[in-house]
Order: structure tokens, then C-alpha cells, then sequence
């Protein structure tokens, strides 16, 4: 059984190419304020916004399953294929759907016909489905470094792409969408090259193995939808009752938000293929409790950080997006709760009672639903982040407690009292607005995780040591 280090150390190959592809992320969004206003980054926000509802049921819940199976089957590619197939051919009926109602999405999203816009939203659907199973293979044989390259590599290319089309050819929200879709296609070719050994096979139609992915996937549907609402309907809300430029200013604080997406985006690689490996091999559930409560200081820690120093951190962007500043406390709570949610929510996958996921992002999505209509015709982007906000943590404890109902019951004090502590930091900054009482805030979270923050530098100079020796050892 692999001791902290070692999981640290898978931890880490798998975090660079998410770590790195979200600084490339980072980086692009200075570049976008200062070369769009706005109103040109809210429009591609709605875009951004239809692609990602688009995908999550694009999947079926198909590409989730293949994850889940990925220990329990012997063919590896024929349970590719057999899961690879669903999502994809409906992709490409969902393509035509989409260039033939292309004017009523259009208006619907942009409020003038893009007839060029919604045709780059359909072509890019296959290749999103391509993409996402090249990279499901390379996660699930967890090859760390691999994956850390394509991550990586993708958000170079649209960077690249990003500054390229803005500054010589389409300086506005278009410019934004096609530097996606270029990139988007361009690492779908090149992840299947190489992969091509795992696609490349003499598959057959597995009708109990397909039936089983199904039945593991179809409630992963409305659950994903319900996602999406509980994910875009501040995006709606703003679009219903604000107009481009507020949407531009929340996407603005959204990105600064990115910092926390950057650990959900490697903790949640590197954790499916693990969590599922320990249910095989009997992990002791004490394993699962101390991923659960370091994770839940590492989140803390910088949700009081990222808070404390939000008018700094958004200097870096236009003048015009100051105001994105006050936006940034709620929203944090969208990738916190989503991510530590991921280590106490064990039991729905491993029962494979995914029909569960509907309750929960039903009620949080409900909830999101109604704070919104409550909160943005009077707050606009505020109201959104705060609605947002306090919906995710209802997904928090919605998760929690029914896979404790399902299986094992992990311990979740800490939890509590560091939400509770996350919460009252985020009302005093959105309330008050003071650096001071920041300060206070981020003091009291600070002594209550320190046994932790020591644990961890502790553990990263011996992971240090550890390297250096070997570094020795091979000259």
C-alpha cells in the first residue's frame, strides 16, 4: 500500500499538466481584457457557457462509466470502443441539430444571427468527444506525464491561437471562439496519434458490457443537466436581467477564480483512477479521510489567500474589469465545494448508484435557480456569485451525506468548521469590503489549519531530500 509520499508524488506528475495549462490559462486572461471590452468577453462567455452544456450531456454519462469500469474489465479497448461509439455518433446527430436551428440559437445566445459562430459550436462537438477519450486512456493507465504534456501543450495552442486571431485578424468575441475551435481540433488529431495503438482494434458490440455502461450512465443525464443549470444559470440570470458587460465582468472573476479550478482540475485527474484502485484493493477507510481532511486545509488555506488579496490579484487584468474584484469571494465556493466534494462523495460511484446525482444537483440546481431570480435583478454579478456560491455548498453536504447513507461514514468535522469559517470570510469581504478585517479572517483559518500547513512543508522537504539523494545516487 503506497505511503503519503508516494501518493504525493503521483499527486504531483499528474498536477503539472493541469497546473501548467491553467498559468498558459491564466496568462491568456490578461490577454483577452486588454485586446476585448467587456461586452466582446461576455458574448464569448455565452458561447462558452452553450459548449459546455452541450458537453455535459454530449457524453451521455458514457465517459464516466468507462472510468468506473476501466479496473473491473480485462479488454481495456474493446470497453473503449463500446463506450467511444454512444457518445460520439450523438454528437454527430447533435452537430446537425445545431446547423440546422442555427437561428434561434443564435439570437438565443448572441441576440443577432452568427450563423459562422453556432456552425464552429457544431463541428467542434466530434472532436470534443475524441478528445476527452485520448485523454480518459492516458489517465486511467495513469501516465502522468503524458497527460501533464497534453494539458499543457492544448492551452499553449490557444494561447497561441488566442493572440495570433486578436491581434491580426478578428479583434472581438469571434476571435476568442475560433482560437477554441482551432485548438480544440488540433489537439483531438494529436492525441489520437497518440493513442493509436488503443484505437486501432478488432472491437465487437459487448450488448451486456454496453447495457451496463448505459444503465451506470443514463442518470449521470439529467444530472448533468441539472449541473448545468447549477453551473450557467448565473450566466442566464445575468443575460435575462444584466447585459454583456456584467456577464464580461463575472467571466472576468470567474478566471481569477481559475487559481482554485488549477487543484480541481489535478486533483480530480489523479483521484478517479486512485479512489477506484483503493475500493478494489480494500483501502482502509482511514486512507480516504486523511486524502479528504488535507485536502479540505489546501482548499481553505487558499480560498482565504485568494480572498484576502482579490483587489491585488485583479490588477492584472484591464482597468475596466476593477469591479470583478467583489465578485471573487462567492464564487470561490464553486471549485472549493465541487473538489473537496470529489473525497466524500465515494460511495455513489462505488455503489454505482449514480441516479443519486439527480437529487443532488436538482436541489442545488433549484436553489441556484431561485437565488439567482431573488439576487440579480437588485445585485447583478454579485448576487450571481453569491447565489452560486451558497448552491455549491448544498452540493457539498447533498453529496456527502448520501454517500455516507450509501457507504462508510467518513469523518467530516473539519468540514464544517472550515465552510463555516469560508462563509463568514466571504460575507465580511462582500459586506465590508476591508482589507483589515481580511486580515482577521484569514489569521483565525490560518491557526485553525497550521497543524496541516506544518504536515505539508514537512512532507515537501522530505520529498525534496528524497529527490536530491536520487539525483545523487544516478551521477
Amino acid at each position: 500500500m503506497e505511503n503519503s509520499r508516494q501518493f504525493l508524488k503521483r499527486l504531483a506528475g499528474f498536477s503539472i499538466g493541469p497546473i501548467g495549462a491553467a498559468l498558459l490559462g491564466f496568462i491568456n486572461v490578461p490577454v483577452q481584457t486588454w485586446l476585448v471590452d467587456p461586452n466582446q468577453l461576455g458574448k464569448a462567455a455565452m458561447y462558452t457557457m452553450a459548449f459546455q452544456l452541450t458537453s455535459l450531456f454530449l457524453n451521455l454519462g458514457i465517459d464516466q462509466a468507462y472510468v468506473r469500469e476501466y479496473n473491473a474489465e480485462k479488454d481495456k479497448k474493446n470497453l473503449l470502443w463500446n463506450t467511444f461509439l454512444i457518445p460520439f455518433i450523438f454528437s454527430i446527430i447533435i452537430m446537425f441539430v445545431y446547423l440546422y436551428f442555427f437561428e434561434p440559437i443564435s439570437i438565443l445566445l448572441f441576440d443577432s444571427v452568427e450563423k459562422y459562430i453556432i456552425q464552429i459550436l457544431a463541428f467542434v462537438l466530434p472532436f470534443a468527444i475524441i478528445f476527452r477519450f485520448n485523454t480518459l486512456i492516458i489517465r486511467m493507465k495513469e501516465k502522468a506525464k503524458l497527460f501533464s504534456f497534453v494539458q499543457i501543450f492544448h492551452r499553449l495552442m490557444t494561447l497561441g491561437f488566442t493572440v495570433i486571431i486578436l491581434l491580426f485578424f478578428n479583434r472581438n468575441f469571434k476571435g476568442i471562439i475560433q482560437a477554441q475551435f482551432f485548438s480544440m481540433v488540433s489537439i483531438a488529431i494529436i492525441t489520437t496519434i497518440i493513442n493509436l495503438k488503443d484505437w486501432i482494434y478488432k472491437f465487437r458490440i459487448d450488448r451486456k458490457l454496453v447495457k451496463k455502461v448505459i444503465l451506470f450512465g443514463l442518470p449521470i443525464i439529467p444530472a448533468s443537466i441539472m449541473a448545468w443549470v447549477l453551473n450557467s444559470m448565473d450566466k442566464i440570470a445575468l443575460r435575462t436581467w444584466a447585459d454583456f458587460e456584467a456577464i464580461g465582468l463575472y467571466s472576468a472573476a470567474f478566471k481569477i477564480v481559475g487559481v482554485v479550478i488549477i487543484i480541481q482540475q489535478a486533483f480530480a485527474t489523479f483521484w478517479a483512477p486512485t479512489v477506484y484502485r483503493w475500493y478494489e484493493s480494500d483501502t482502509p477507510l482511514r486512507k480516504y479521510e486523511m486524502v479528504s481532511n488535507k485536502l479540505n486545509s489546501i482548499l481553505t488555506l487558499v480560498f482565504a489567500f485568494i480572498v484576502l488579496f482579490k483587489d491585488q490579484i485583479v490588477m492584472i487584468l484591464s482597468p475596466e474589469y476593477k469591479e470583478a474584484a467583489i465578485i471573487v469571494p462567492f464564487l470561490m465556493f464553486y471549485p472549493i465545494m465541487y473538489t473537496l466534494s470529489e473525497t466524500t462523495q465515494m460511495g455513489i460511484g462505488f455503489t454505482r448508484k449514480t441516479y443519486y446525482n439527480i437529487v443532488v444537483t436538482g436541489v442545488a440546481g433549484g436553489l441556484n435557480v431561485l437565488g439567482n431570480f431573488l439576487l440579480v435583478p437588485q445585485y447583478g454579478a454579485l448576487g450571481a456569485s453569491i447565489s452560486t456560491g451558497l448552491s455549491y455548498i448544498v452540493f457539498f453536504w447533498l453529496r456527502t451525506f448520501i454517500s455516507r447513507m450509501l457507504w462508510e461514514k467518513l469523518d467530516i468535522k473539519r468540514h464544517f468548521v472550515s465552510i463555516f469559517l469560508m462563509v463568514t470570510m466571504a460575507s465580511f469581504s462582500v459586506m465590508y469590503n476591508n482589507f483589515y478585517i481580511d486580515l482577521i479572517m484569514f489569521g483565525l483559518i490560518f491557526a485553525y489549519h497550521f497543524k496541516d500547513f506544518l504536515w505539508g512543508i514537512k512532507l515537501f522537504k522530505q520529498l525534496i531530500i528524497e529527490i536530491k539523494n536520487k539525483k545523487k545516487a544516478s551521477e
